[in-house]
């Protein structure tokens, strides 16, 4: 009885690392070569047949409130104001204002058509992995159905409230907004206003390898890292997080034999959610400290893993109140 109750304690806390704040990739059925930039990706949100009350629980770990706060920590200087007006939770995004509208963000205009758009997911993120445990049989069905529904209907969030937030409205703004930068010896693009804080992950690197030899055996080892990146997620009109320049992927030489993306898993004929941590591959964990201390979480955390991703989202790192610099 012991035994069966750790083992549901240990699948309902890696249950609750899965967020799609990463584009996970959809693109071919074959498996992609390691040197390949994801290019046509979905996210893999609670599908639209579960009923709109039960959707923004599962896509939503925390109260709107709280939420709305977090983001207001994160981003004081962009962010001007928060508030409860028209029943429902708002931020004034410089001079504009989203409604949390059942998680999809929205400004007063489209409120009323929430149910043509995807939630945003805010979900918890664990300070460390969970013990790795098999997943019982019928959560196993569902995330082979949740897969198989979001090929039919792809994620269609508003762009509205992170092109407010980043100042990024087309091709020709977005490119406005990013700077090239070097990160430990590679050349890429970030957007202009995380070049501080990708200067400090890189300084916390730099400083950990002069200690320690696995990690600058590590860091030489990658081929490049690709920041910004304008496209759109496949089958949809919705923009990929590297098209605002906040979120980076490490590209590999070689992955040492290990599974490094769910879906190239899954293209394997394997399936992801039974890949143990063993695995998959993995930067050190003073590599992805580095990152996390500067409000980058590491797409390894996920359920629906990517363990080359990294993303700018601080709100994430306060709502689970884990440390920040």
């Amino acid at each position: 009885m012991k035994k069966n109750l750790l083992l549901l304690l240990s699948s309902l806390i890696l249950l609750s690392c899965f967020q799609t704040g990463s584009e996970l990739l959809m693109e071919k059925t074959q498996e992609q070569p390691l040197t390949f930039t994801p290019e046509k990706r979905i996210q893999t949100a609670v599908p639209q047949t579960v009923d709109d009350s039960r959707r923004e629980k599962i896509e939503n770990s925390f109260p709107p409130e709280k939420i709305i706060q977090a983001y207001k920590k994160a981003y004081p200087d962009k962010i001007r104001e928060i508030s409860y007006k028209n029943d429902d939770w708002a931020m004034k995004v410089y001079d504009q204002w989203y409604y949390w509208a059942g998680g999809r963000l929205l400004p007063e205009e489209l409120v009323i058509k929430k149910g043509d758009y995807n939630s945003h997911v805010f979900n918890h993120y664990p300070s460390e992995l969970p013990p790795f445990t098999e997943l019982p049989l019928e959560m196993k069905e569902k995330l082979d159905r949740l897969v198989e529904e979001r090929k039919q209907m792809p994620l269609q969030r508003h762009p509205g409230f992170l092109n407010s937030l980043w100042r990024i409205y087309d091709r020709e703004t977005s490119w406005a907004r990013v700077k090239t930068t070097w990160f430990l010896g590679f050349k890429m693009q970030i957007h202009r206003d995380l070049l501080e804080d990708l200067a400090a992950v890189e300084e916390e690197i730099q400083r950990r390898m002069l200690v320690d030899s696995s990690l600058t055996r590590f860091v030489r080892s990658l081929n490049r890292i690709d920041g910004y990146n304008w496209r759109q997620i496949a089958e949809t009109e919705t923009l990929s997080v590297h098209s605002y320049g906040v979120a980076l992927d490490l590209i590999l030489n070689t992955p040492w034999g290990k599974e490094v993306y769910w879906l190239w898993t899954q293209n394997k004929g394997l399936k992801f959610y039974n890949t143990p941590y063993k695995s998959r591959f993995s930067p050190p964990d003073s590599f992805i400290k580095a990152f996390e201390k500067q409000g980058f979480i590491w797409g390894g955390k996920w359920l629906f893993f990517d363990t080359i991703h990294f993303e700018y989202r601080p709100e994430i790192m306060i709502l689970n109140e884990l440390p920040l610099e």
